[in-house]
């Protein structure tokens, strides 16, 4: 065969080889947002939303958004004069945006994971289902590759679960303090600046039952508490990618924990999926049912709401 005809059909298979892994690309990113819309549909009130109605929902953001100072939905300008309406500040309603999408992407984050946990495990129990051989190494691999995948969807999930709250701790800093650089503190940090500059001077902040919510998650260690959340996020983050905890890594695990009692460090290890799908779920449930708590905590902050009357 002449040497020109096999280089020819090398890059004849190689070229097949690119537009098919292209064409499966394509297929596996268009399908993922129908796959993973049926399975939350599948299973309805599992995953929490921010809200219910739609209408509703937007209307209190956009009063949050103007309690803060920002434009309100229209001005009512003079027709003897020519005025231009004051320069918008757009600060309030872009950080309640960006709370907004940084929940979505941790719903998401946790539906995938969920997914995730539930086609690896029907995977394991009955390969036979996609085909896979159980008489070679095939159908070990196929699992252990979905298997992985969950503990990296579950990593992620923790990560923006508790990035949520940093945004969320960005608005009020910006609600109490007037403070819009937010580089270092955490939420955290900024409830427990309200807690000792605000609350002693607000009686209406000090008795209000959302704030007692949002403090009492702030400051707790069980398993669908911040403080937990930040202690496994920081495990992801620095010390240990998440996965089953066995014999040979026990000593790791122990060795960035060895501080705590061992009742609260049993807390922080990792459970097998369908433990993890439900802590990730029990910390998605506090997120949806504390952001209404949250915007009726920055309504006791004075009004910034601008006059839309110009004259």
């Amino acid at each position: 065969m002449n040497p020109e005809d096999v280089e020819d059909e090398e890059m004849d298979e190689q070229t097949e080889l690119f537009y098919k892994s292209l064409s499966n690309a394509v297929a596996y990113v268009s399908n993922e947002a129908l796959v993973l819309t049926q399975y939350e549909v599948a299973r309805p009130g599992l995953f929490p939303k921010l809200w219910d109605g739609i209408g509703d929902f937007d209307k209190r953001m956009n009063d949050i958004a103007e309690h803060l100072g920002g434009p309100p939905d229209f001005y009512i300008m003079s027709k003897t004069r020519e005025v231009e309406p004051p320069p918008a500040d757009s600060y309030p309603d872009a950080t309640l945006r960006e709370a907004l999408e940084m929940f979505l992407r941790a719903r998401k984050s946790v539906v995938r994971a969920h997914m995730f946990m539930t086609g690896s495990t029907v995977l394991a129990h009955a390969p036979e289902m996609m085909g896979l051989s159980t008489e070679t190494d095939e159908a070990e691999l196929f699992v252990s590759s979905a298997q992985s995948a969950f503990w990296e969807h579950a990593e992620t999930a923790y990560i923006r679960l508790y990035s949520f709250w940093d945004r969320i701790g960005q608005i009020l800093e910006f609600a109490f303090f007037n403070i819009r650089k937010f580089d270092h503190n955490t939420f955290s940090a900024v409830i427990d600046r309200i807690n000792a500059n605000i609350v002693p001077m607000s009686k209406r902040l000090e008795s209000s039952a959302s704030w007692k919510r949002v403090r009492t998650f702030q400051k707790s260690e069980k398993e669908d508490g911040l403080k937990w959340l930040l202690a496994r996020r920081n495990l992801i983050v620095h010390s240990l990618h998440l996965h089953p905890i066995k014999t040979k890594d026990e000593s790791v695990f122990k060795s960035q924990f060895n501080h705590l009692e061992n009742s609260h460090r049993e807390k922080l290890r990792p459970r097998d999926a369908g433990g993890e799908v439900d802590l990730l779920l029990g910390q998605l449930n506090q997120a949806a049912s504390l952001f209404g708590s949250v915007l009726s905590i920055i309504q006791t902050t004075p009004s910034r709401k601008i006059d839309p009357f110009i004259s």
